[in-house]
C-alpha cells in the first residue's frame, strides 16, 4: 500500500476527511484504507421547575454523552456503505411544577458489505427528582454515557450528566433548583463528566454547573452556605472550576490558567482531522474578572474544541456567562427564578455527541418556563490514511 499523496506512483493529492451528520449512502472515489469514527448522539438534559413555597428541593442533572467506536476498514468504491446519524435527545420544558427526565441519544452506525459494522450507542437523558425531606439523603446520577457499542479498534464509552448528592442535614432546605451540565465525549478513553453538586442547606437559590470536556469535567459545587453557584466547564486544558468564588479552580477560557486548588492535566491534543475546525461551533464568550467577579463588556474570547458549556443561574445575565459547548462538549446547567429564560446554545450539547446540559427553576409562575439542554446530535468522520493501489 502507498501513503495517500506521497509523492511518485501517481498517487493523488492527499484525500479531504468526510464529515457525515445525517443519515445518508456514501461511496470512497477510490479504494482507501480510513479510519472509521462513529459519534453517537448525546442525551438531553432534564428540566424541572418547583413551586414557590412547596418547601423541597428539585434536582435535575445533564444528559450522558454519546459513545465513540472505531475501526480501521478498507473501503470500496464499488460498496454503497449506509450512514445511520444517531440525533441528539430532544430538550424538555418545564411550564408548571413539574419534573421531566432528559431523552436518549440515538445510535450511529456505519455499515457495507465486505465489513463488520460499526455501532455508537447514544447517552442516555438526564434525570429529576424531589428532594422534600432534610433528614434524607438522596443520589440522583446524571444521565448515563453511551456504551456497549461495536468498534474493532476501540469503543469509548461517554461522560455522564452531573451527579447530585444531598446529604443527611438538620434544617430544612426549600425553593432550590439544582442543575448540572452534561457529560463529554470520549476521544482518547471514556469520557468526563458534567459538574457535579453536593448540596448542604440554603433557601431560594439556583445551583448550575459546567458540562464535562475532553480532558476534564465540568467543575463541581460545594454548597454549605446561602447564595447562588455555578462553575466553568471542562475543556481541552483540563477540568473546570468554581466560577462563583472567582480564585478557585481552573477556567478553561483562560489557557494556561492554574489559579486556586485544582491543576489542569496536559498536555492534550485533539485528534488530527481537518473536519474538526469546521465542525466546531466557537461560540463568543467574555471573560471573568475574578477580582470583581463580574464579565468584561468588552474582552470578547472564543472558546477551543472540546470545551463544556459554562453553569448559568438567575436572571442576571452576568453570572455564568462564559461559552456554550463547542465539539464534543458537555451542555452547560441553567438554574433560575422568575423569567431566567435560557439561551438555548449555552445548554445545548457540543455537536458529535455532547450531552445536553439540565434545566432547573426554583420559582414557579404561568407565564415563565424552563428548559433543558438538547444532546448534541451524532455522525461520522471518515479519516482517510493510504489510498490501496
Amino acid at each position: 500500500m502507498a501513503v495517500l499523496g506521497a509523492s511518485g506512483g501517481g498517487n493523488p493529492p492527499l484525500l479531504p476527511d468526510v464529515l457525515l451528520t445525517v443519515s445518508t449512502t456514501w461511496s470512497p472515489p477510490y479504494k482507501v484504507k480510513a479510519l472509521v469514527r462513529c459519534f453517537g448522539g448525546g442525551g438531553s438534559g432534564a428540566a424541572s421547575q418547583v413551586g414557590y413555597y412547596n418547601y423541597t428541593t428539585y434536582a435535575s442533572t445533564g444528559g450522558g454523552a454519546g459513545e465513540h467506536a472505531g475501526s480501521i476498514l478498507e473501503l470500496d468504491p464499488s460498496v454503497t456503505y449506509t450512514i445511520v446519524a444517531g440525533a441528539g435527545g430532544a430538550r424538555r420544558l418545564a411550564t408548571a411544577v413539574q419534573l421531566f427526565p432528559g431523552l436518549a441519544g440515538g445510535t450511529t452506525s456505519f455499515s457495507g458489505s465486505g465489513i463488520t459494522t460499526i455501532t455508537a450507542n447514544g447517552g442516555a437523558g438526564g434525570t429529576s427528582l424531589s428532594m422534600p425531606t432534610h433528614t434524607t439523603v438522596y443520589n440522583l446520577p446524571g444521565g448515563a454515557g453511551g456504551s456497549g457499542g461495536a468498534g474493532a479498534l476501540y469503543r469509548h464509552t461517554g461522560g455522564a450528566g452531573g451527579a447530585i448528592t444531598k446529604p443527611a442535614i438538620a434544617i430544612n432546605n426549600f425553593n432550590n433548583a439544582l442543575a448540572t451540565g452534561g457529560g463529554a465525549v470520549g476521544l482518547y478513553g471514556n469520557g468526563f463528566a458534567g459538574g457535579a453538586i453536593t448540596f448542604y442547606t440554603t433557601n431560594n437559590m439556583a445551583l448550575a454547573t459546567g458540562g464535562g470536556g475532553v480532558n476534564g469535567a465540568g467543575g463541581a459545587s460545594t454548597v454549605n452556605s446561602a447564595g447562588a453557584h455555578w462553575s466553568w466547564g471542562g475543556s481541552a486544558f483540563g477540568p473546570g472550576g468554581r466560577g462563583d468564588t472567582g480564585a478557585v479552580g481552573f477556567n478553561p477560557m483562560i489557557v494556561g490558567d492554574t489559579t486556586g486548588t485544582t491543576v489542569p492535566p496536559g498536555p492534550f491534543v485533539l485528534p488530527d482531522s481537518d473536519v474538526w475546525e469546521a465542525t466546531n461551533d466557537f461560540w463568543p464568550s467574555k471573560v471573568m474578572d475574578r477580582v470583581n467577579h463580574t464579565m468584561s463588556a468588552s474582552t470578547a474570547t472564543m472558546a477551543p474544541p472540546g470545551t463544556g458549556g459554562c453553569g448559568r443561574y438567575n436572571t442576571h445575565v452576568p453570572h455564568g456567562l462564559g461559552t456554550g459547548a463547542t465539539l464534543f462538549g458537555g451542555g452547560g446547567a441553567f438554574a433560575g427564578s422568575i423569567g431566567a429564560l435560557p439561551d438555548p446554545r449555552f445548554q445545548t450539547g457540543g455537536k458529535l455527541g455532547g450531552g445536553g446540559g439540565a434545566g432547573g427553576k426554583y420559582s414557579w409562575s404561568s407565564g415563565y418556563y424552563q428548559y433543558s439542554g438538547f444532546g448534541g446530535d451524532g455522525g461520522v468522520v471518515i479519516e482517510m490514511l493510504e489510498r490501496v493501489l
